[in-house]
């Protein structure tokens, strides 16, 4: 009915939740499940994969989930939110920025182009 544990594939998921709605969580570094709160006139941004691979992991991507609350709590509500998501340029290279590596630290991550990637990631989803 919502949405399952995911991480979002760009660099960056902007979010403008209903006033509100609920049922969006994210895992905290803790490993658990965390309600994500609609504050007014706040959007809700999430790192992708792709900032994690140009940060080489210093910002990570957010594992997030939409659930379904329990109906006393809105979960019957139709929830809505204004999504932006924010992916470089189809042929941009994605590659570990230099400020997020200490001397002598190697890249976790090879190069990538950013169509290419995004597109792999959505096949990926649909086997």
């Amino acid at each position: 009915m919502r949405a399952g544990a995911h991480t979002d594939y760009g660099s960056l998921t902007i979010l403008l939740p209903q006033p509100g709605s609920r049922g969006l969580q994210i895992v905290t570094p803790g490993g658990e499940w965390a309600e994500v709160p609609p504050v007014p006139g706040a959007f809700v941004i999430n790192i992708g994969d792709l900032m994690a691979r140009w940060t080489n992991d210093r910002w990570v991507s957010t594992v997030h989930r939409v659930v379904n609350p329990p109906a006393q709590q809105g979960g019957k509500d139709r929830r809505q939110s204004m999504a932006f998501f924010h992916q470089p340029n189809w042929d941009a290279e994605i590659a570990v920025l230099d400020a997020c590596l200490s001397e002598g630290e190697a890249p976790k991550y090879e190069p990538v182009r950013s169509g290419p990637y995004l597109m792999g990631k959505f096949k990926a989803t649909t086997k």
